[in-house]
């Protein structure tokens, strides 16, 4: 299903790019605060002695910065890169020996979108009457002022489309009183994810835009949990990474 999903939205995107004319429209930064929700086996369960073996809510701080290529009146594709960390930590003693264990995680996810932006309402237009007045002194015309500025500034957007996330996880063990300990070792992997977004912008000045939206994120990644007790044996652990985004972005727009 996510892989028809995915190249529905390719299939789409290319259609439409190759009926229209393409133009550079935005370019952005931003941050939020990705809400990880979910009742699946979370991040700890790499931990030989995990604190917990189910997540709840799991949210972390999410730069990111963007780009929008805009085709037609309403629509374009947006690009997003993020960057997202966290940690986690697990601490265990058995008599004199203590274990310490430590998992640094990182997840980049790149997206892509095929969103709109449609104006809500209209600016009062500051047109004015003028009338031009002949040598005989009748009136023989009237005109009226274009107000250049009339369109809307704030802008109903949203968008549907993937991500692929690339994850790195960095863990070490430190043991005291006894043998076990292990340097910083690194894993890494990758997968996709559909994710949707909705959002108020605002056009704060001529060249530049705030945005308040949210957006909500699917998809998984799979872990490999290795025994300690039947060397190269191990279990396949599915880690959700769904969950709402909600944010703010400042972004700056080219041309008129």
């Amino acid at each position: 299903m996510k892989k028809i999903l995915i190249i529905l939205f390719l299939s789409t995107g290319l259609f439409s790019l190759s009926n229209a004319q393409v133009v550079f429209d935005e370019v952005g930064v931003g941050t939020s605060y990705w809400i990880r929700t979910y009742a699946t086996p979370d991040e700890n369960v790499l931990l030989t002695t995990p604190p917990t073996v189910n997540g709840k809510s799991n949210p972390v701080l999410f730069p990111h910065i963007y780009g929008r290529v805009k085709f037609g009146k309403f629509l374009g594709i947006r690009g997003k890169l993020g960057l997202a960390q966290d940690s986690y930590e697990s601490l265990s003693s058995i008599g004199n020996i203590e274990r310490n264990e430590k998992l640094s995680q990182t997840i980049i996810p790149a997206g892509l979108l095929l969103d709109f932006s449609i104006p809500l309402g209209k600016k009062t237009a500051g047109g004015k009457n003028s009338k031009k007045v002949a040598d005989s002194g009748d009136a023989i015309s009237s005109e009226k002022s274009d107000d250049s500025d009339s369109k809307s500034k704030t802008n109903l957007t949203g968008g549907f489309g993937v991500n692929r996330y690339f994850i790195q996880h960095t863990i070490s063990r430190e043991v005291i009183g006894g043998d076990g300990s292990i340097p910083d070792s690194k894993f890494s992997g990758n997968d996709y994810g559909i994710t949707a977004m909705v959002g108020i912008s605002n056009q704060i000045s001529d060249k530049i835009i705030l945005t308040v939206f949210s957006q909500y994120n699917s998809g998984s990644f799979n872990h490999r949990i290795y025994s300690e007790e039947v060397p190269g044996a191990y279990d396949v652990k599915n880690i959700s990474l769904k969950g709402l985004e909600f944010g703010l972005s400042l972004g700056y727009k080219f041309g008129k």
